[in-house]
């Protein structure tokens, strides 16, 4: 299997969500309103403005030589939980993640009071701010992807799934790239492919929405090369876990999508992660019918033979995967094919389906092994 590579641990790039990201930090909050009002304590307003004035100058500082602030993260943590004011969570909530990107101690500090930092966390996502909500989720994320502790993936995948279905784009591709740094977590892999169904339905429909809109999908989501490599990404994250591997071509049909974008993709990179993808599923024997089902191998000699890559390691990925299918496709027979229709649970009508000759000669194979043929054709 190809080996995960080596990312933050909870990148999201997305030129809407970062620009969004530099308004928030320079929009002025009435902190001294709050502390009038009562909703944070004058000493928490001092401790504040203390935390902002050695924020501002971690600018001065390399990322190895700048002081800590992890002490300040008890304080950030309070006021998300004190206050309700949108303007004023998202600014608390982008010092905190920046704080979090830069330094260890401080996503130790988040990791050490998990209860709390969870229960904050969520109430942002349960506002209905898409921003506030992703910024949220990437935090939690990251703690998650850093520190070994307990995370609510479902209740996250859940708030995820809502954010795929937005008519913004950004908000769909930051989404995305958000559950791309959770499956980093093999837990959150498990999770969201046995506990949260919708929200990697979701990912797929977004996927097949991609190639011509052949789905009835609704609007929302711009055909580009890079949500095809984000959805991908997360299909090939998710085939590291066997028992994900061996059934998800079959409850998503997401082989034949892939088959469709490589055939058309511009972008090497999406072809590497399809391809990727393929030699995860290749590694287990009750993939293969599905493979050859969907046409991989004839999709692989396309690529091979009419597209001159410069990425190596996806030259040698072609040429292993389609040695590895050859030896299967090589000495197939129709009846090897009917078979392979059947396991897979697509069957097509071809010629040898109407061939009376073809069923002459085969149908007492439909008796061998108790039947076996008969009950897979039940089954489809």
């Amino acid at each position: 299997m190809v080996a995960v590579t080596d990312v933050p641990a909870a990148m999201v790039s997305n030129q809407f969500f970062d620009e969004f990201t530099s308004k928030v930090r320079v929009k002025p909050i009435p902190w001294e309103g709050y502390s009038r009002a009562g909703l944070i304590t004058s000493d928490e307003l001092h401790q504040l403005k203390d935390f902002q004035k050695q924020h501002t100058q971690l600018v001065d500082y390399s990322e190895s030589d700048a002081p800590s602030l992890a002490t300040y993260v008890p304080l950030l943590v309070s006021l998300i939980e004190k206050l309700s004011s949108v303007d004023a969570l998202q600014y608390l909530l982008v010092v905190l993640d920046e704080l979090a990107e830069r330094d260890l101690g401080c996503v130790q500090a988040l990791a050490s009071d998990m209860d709390t930092v969870s229960r904050v966390l969520f109430r942002c996502m349960d506002k209905k701010d898409d921003y506030l909500g992703l910024k949220a989720c990437k935090i939690l994320t990251g703690i998650a992807v850093t520190s070994n502790v307990e995370v609510a993936f479902d209740r996250m995948f859940a708030y995820l799934e809502k954010s795929m279905r937005s008519e913004l784009t950004s908000v769909v591709d930051v989404a995305l790239q958000v559950v791309q740094s959770a499956l980093r977590v093999p837990r959150a892999r498990s999770i969201l492919y046995g506990e949260a169904p919708g929200c990697l339905t979701q990912m797929v429909d977004v996927l097949k929405r991609t190639v011509g809109g052949r789905t009835g999908a609704g609007k929302g989501v711009v055909a580009v090369s890079q949500t095809q490599y984000e959805v991908v990404f997360c299909l090939w994250l998710l085939t590291f876990e066997r028992h994900v591997a061996v059934t998800i071509d079959r409850k998503y049909d997401v082989v034949s999508t892939m088959v469709e974008i490589a055939r058309s993709a511009v972008k090497e990179k999406v072809v590497r992660i399809i391809v990727a993808t393929w030699m995860n599923m290749a590694q287990h024997s009750a993939n293969v019918p599905g493979l050859l089902v969907a046409r991989v191998p004839a999709c692989l000699e396309t690529l091979r033979v009419g597209r001159n890559f410069n990425d190596e390691d996806l030259k040698q990925m072609l040429t292993e995967l389609t040695d590895t299918l050859a030896e299967h496709t090589g000495i197939m027979t129709s009846w090897d094919e009917y078979v392979n229709q059947l396991k897979s649970g697509k069957l097509e009508w071809s010629g040898w389906h109407r061939s009376e000759q073809f069923w002459k000669i085969h149908v007492a194979k439909m008796d061998e092994n108790d039947h076996r043929i008969v009950r897979l054709l039940a089954r489809v």
